[in-house]
């Protein structure tokens, strides 16, 4: 399949699971529902996982107040609920867990599990102006749709 035609399958297949965009406050709301997130505070090595994620901000307009940000993190605790996350990445050691981090004046999440940052960023959703007119991001959301349903498919 052509780039058009990926395009257009994108578009018949997913535009009716289209979320408008949320606040990522809303979106940790949605998740709290879901499974047992807890502010906490972030490891070494998950410090280094927050300046790696920083540098992304880099060229956003906002980067000359980088200073200003408040990144909030959150930890997925380990249990039924979560049992899928930790086990799509595999971890073993008590040591090692699932963050989320959030940046409210930007509305960017992240989160150190793969899985669940999709899982978010579908949650939260697209702006309207993305999806009227067909953007770059419009159609990388409607990818992460895809590929959300793909994994989904394959897990059943």
């Amino acid at each position: 399949m052509d780039h058009d035609e990926y395009k257009a399958y994108l578009k018949q297949q997913y535009s009716h699971e289209i979320r408008p965009l949320q606040s990522v406050n809303d979106v940790i709301s949605a998740f709290q529902k879901k499974l047992d997130i807890a502010e906490t505070e972030l490891s070494e090595s998950e410090a280094i996982f927050l300046k790696m994620t920083i540098l992304n901000y880099i060229n956003d307009p906002i980067k000359s107040n980088l200073d200003n940000l408040n990144f909030i993190s959150y930890e997925v605790v380990r249990n039924e609920k979560s049992d899928h996350y930790y086990n799509h990445m595999r971890i073993t050691s008590d040591n090692e867990r699932i963050i989320v981090i959030i940046e409210s004046q930007l509305n960017e999440i992240t989160s150190n599990c793969q899985e669940l940052k999709v899982d978010m960023l579908i949650e939260r959703g697209i702006d309207t102006s993305h999806v009227n007119q067909e953007t770059p991001e419009f159609f990388a959301y409607l990818m992460l749709l895809d590929s959300y349903n793909e994994n989904h498919r394959i897990r059943m």
